[in-house]
């Protein structure tokens, strides 16, 4: 049987790549990655091997669950955005504007999730 770990992995990519691709046909792909990043975060940060899942499950709701997600998800947009945004305002494009907001965006779900959730990380 597939782990919940792999599962959430899985549709976190899946959701970001979906979201990417779709927004990419009507307007840059850096910022449509950095959308489509927010989109599958709350998946993907509780998907870390440090994360004690059992503590985390046991001690959150799933409301608060949501929340730790949707504070991912916004601070990947706002910071992806913003990466994508100087990167481009600097005169760089296409795959350097694109890592930068995927770098900046991911850093940030990360630093956002950890902060809240510090506790439950081994």
């Amino acid at each position: 049987m597939v782990s919940r770990n792999t599962l959430e992995f899985v549709v976190g990519l899946t959701t970001a790549g979906v979201v990417a691709g779709t927004l990419s046909l009507s307007m840059e792909t850096a910022y449509a990655l950095a959308v489509g990043l927010a989109a599958g975060t709350p998946a993907l940060v509780r998907t870390s091997s440090r994360l004690d899942r059992d503590a985390y499950d046991a001690a959150k709701s799933g409301t608060q669950q949501v929340v730790d997600g949707a504070l991912a998800a916004v601070s990947t947009a706002a910071v992806g955005l913003a990466g994508a945004y100087l990167a481009v305002s600097n005169g760089y494009e296409g795959p350097v504007a694109i890592a930068v907001a995927a770098g900046t965006g991911v850093f940030a779900s990360q630093l956002a999730f950890y902060a809240r959730n510090g506790e439950y990380i081994e």
